[in-house]
């Protein structure tokens, strides 16, 4: 299981060396995350979907539906930190 800077280091990486291929071969999801991604009015929602992501990416029996009262629980996520 990578640290959380090795993953997004790599997505970055990634990312820099495929500028004109997407990562993401549905257009309909694209959009869809270009929207979130590039909506000023509230940075909040692309700030959630990245902590999830790289949740899920670093530990991923982490259930990021779980709700947030059930914090404590070794499997459940905050939005906020990783353990």
């Amino acid at each position: 299981m990578a640290e959380p800077i090795e993953i997004l280091n790599a997505a970055l990486r990634r990312a820099n060396a495929n500028l004109e291929q997407p990562l993401v071969a549905d257009q309909q999801i694209r959009e869809s995350a270009d929207y979130v991604a590039r909506n000023l009015k509230n940075r909040a929602g692309v700030r959630l979907l990245m902590a999830c992501l790289l949740a899920k990416l670093h530990r991923p029996d982490v259930d990021i539906r779980k709700p947030y009262t059930e914090i404590g629980d070794t499997d459940a996520f905050s939005g906020r930190t990783l353990r």
